[in-house]
């Protein structure tokens, strides 16, 4: 109960403290004026940081408890909150900055903030330093578009503080629920569009609380993979972030610490979707991390492995195709130091590379999902012994019959069902191969039938999901901007102009739905895009929706002709063009 009244102090004390800062901001000039590589439009105030900091503080003071541990996490993330004050107000150098926090950091560890996991003993100490200072960057490098850091600090917080209420842990849930509070009522005025910038100085701080909240949680778990559940799956946004933007500016020759827009978050933005829409995106995925890490505590270590191994697949598939956004100029080009044909061999076959080391990945893990089927979840010592041994054959099998099947060559946008039939061609000799040679050089002994069985079919879904992926978020993330158009022909001739319009750039069109002569037609979807009606419902629709252009994409004849459907058109003040299929331009042409 103490958690709750901690983070509703903190939440009422930061919607109080926020609107005096904003009006003390504007009275003293403290506002940043749009700019080029800045997302806001409008004047906007700063130093809100100092609100989120003040309504912690309240909410600690009153209710927080005073242990050590507490009392070292609350005085460093103070020092790291005048460090970000201090950057906010004079522009301290990098280089300097950075030092700054590794000194608060390293003040942290050496009073007792440091995680104790690791078996050898003394790394638990350099472990903690970059854990520290990474996560207090990331959360600082993620403050680039309205509400997202405050949003994913309200969401983290939040997890941690029920964790720790779960566990009997005041000394994080206390600290945990006041920066939750302190970050969901500044929300209120940060959201998109919002009144007031948090500035280094509430970053900084909020990286470095949530880091230190994660470093108190961690003791006593009983494994490493369960002491890293929590903290990654709270922080995957602004960790899954960092590295796509390190991996991206470095892969273009840009240096790390240069600004701009090219964090998930505008990249996003840039697909299509609203700027309120990519925050909520971001914040919904932080919730789902944490809420996915908290509920895998309750389930065994192998199972733990194995949905990880899923979920970070969907996430190098989810940084591939916001990486794939262009974000930077045509002028910046790819600049290396040095070069080495084996280099530039890896960098031209990074996407084989990169499937190849997911499909290890997924293949390992549905293997081992397997025999967890057929053993009803436990393991015995003999059946682990035979799993591990018999791991690295099954994928080398399986690994070489999808390179012979050309599974490797295929382009992620593009998948088919002919891609779909090799990979079962594949995934069945692989399993066929490795029931070979568990008979020939095993004679069968302590492996079953059924698991490889299973195997079979848990890795056909894994691979076959991993290649939908991009096309996944492909279809439900791109959201095209463009005129209004109709396409009259919910055939295979407007389905394949659908996708042209989709996925040609160079073409500004919005494909808002089709029509059809036939009735039976009415209200299906196609790629999710509805049937609206037929030729005579054209005139009402091109009223509701605001169309402005009525494509015409049959690739059969049509009784009646078409002199209807563009006197229609006419009538209706809309332009009416017939995309005629190649193969009757080339029939149409002279010989």
């Amino acid at each position: 109960m103490k958690i709750i009244y901690a983070f509703a102090l903190a939440l009422a004390a930061a919607a109080l403290f926020t609107p005096v800062i904003i009006a003390l901001a504007r009275r003293l000039g403290w506002v940043v004026a749009p700019r080029q590589d800045r997302w806001h439009r409008s004047p906007t105030a700063i130093y809100g940081g100092a609100a989120i900091y003040l309504a912690f503080v309240v909410s600690w003071l009153i209710l927080g408890g005073r242990d050590s541990q507490s009392l070292v996490l609350v005085g460093c993330a103070s020092g790291m909150f005048l460090i970000g004050l201090i950057d906010d107000i004079f522009e301290m150098k990098p280089q300097v900055k950075f030092l700054a926090q590794l000194l608060v950091a390293t003040v942290a560890v050496a009073l007792g903030l440091c995680f104790d996991f690791l078996p050898w003993l003394w790394l638990n100490v350099p472990f903690t330093l970059l854990w520290l200072v990474g996560v207090t960057n990331a959360v600082n490098i993620l403050d680039n578009m309205d509400g997202l850091s405050s949003g994913v600090a309200l969401s983290a917080g939040s997890i941690l503080a029920m964790v720790a209420a779960m566990h009997g842990a005041p000394q994080v849930g206390l600290p945990a629920a006041a920066l939750a509070g302190a970050a969901g009522g500044f929300l209120i005025y940060n959201f998109n569009p919002a009144k007031i910038f948090m500035g280094d100085c509430g970053s900084l701080f909020l990286g470095f609380s949530l880091a230190g909240c994660t470093v108190l949680g961690a003791g006593g778990a009983s494994n490493l993979i369960f002491a890293l559940l929590i903290p990654v799956g709270v922080l995957v946004v602004p960790l899954f972030d960092t590295a796509l933007v390190s991996f991206q500016r470095t892969s273009h020759g840009r240096s790390i610490a240069q600004g701009g827009r090219d964090h998930s978050s505008h990249r996003l933005v840039f697909l299509g979707l609203s700027e309120r829409k990519a925050v909520l995106t971001l914040i919904a995925v932080s919730l789902a991390g944490g809420l996915l890490a908290l509920l895998l505590h309750y389930f065994s270590t192998l199972v733990a492995v194995v949905v990880i191994a899923v979920v970070v697949v969907v996430f190098v598939f989810f940084g591939v195709f916001l990486g794939g956004v262009k974000v930077y100029g045509s002028q910046e080009r790819r600049r290396r130091r040095w070069h080495s044909p084996l280099l530039d061999q890896l960098v031209l076959h990074k996407k084989q590379l990169v499937q190849i080391l997911a499909d290890l990945l997924l293949l390992s893990a549905a293997y081992t999902a397997a025999w967890l089927l057929r053993f009803e979840g436990h393991l015995g010592p003999e059946q682990m012994h035979l799993l591990t041994k018999s791991l690295p054959w099954v994928l080398s099998a399986k690994i070489v019959c999808l390179w012979l099947f050309g599974v490797y060559r295929g382009e992620w946008r593009y998948v088919s069902v002919h891609a779909m039939i090799q990979l079962v061609k594949a995934v069945l000799l692989g399993s066929l191969l490795v029931v070979l040679g568990i008979l020939l050089l095993q004679r069968g002994q302590g492996y079953s039938l059924s698991a490889v069985i299973i195997d079979f079919f848990v890795s056909f879904l894994f691979l076959a999901g991993s290649r939908f992926l991009v096309r996944v978020f492909t279809e439900s993330m791109v959201h095209k901007k463009g005129d209004p158009v109709l396409i009259m022909g919910a055939g295979d001739g407007g389905e394949l102009l659908l996708r042209e319009l989709r996925n040609n750039p160079a073409l500004p069109f919005a494909p808002v739905g089709f029509v059809d002569d036939d009735p039976a037609k009415r209200g299906l979807l196609i790629h999710g895009i509805p049937v609206l009606g037929t030729r005579h419902d054209i005139a009402g629709l091109t009223r509701k929706h605001g169309v402005a252009r009525v494509f015409i994409s049959i690739l059969s004849p049509v009784e009646g002709g078409l002199e209807e459907v563009f006197t229609i058109c006419r009538q209706a003040g809309v332009e009416c063009v017939r995309v005629q299929p190649i193969v009757e331009q080339e029939l149409a042409q002279p010989q």
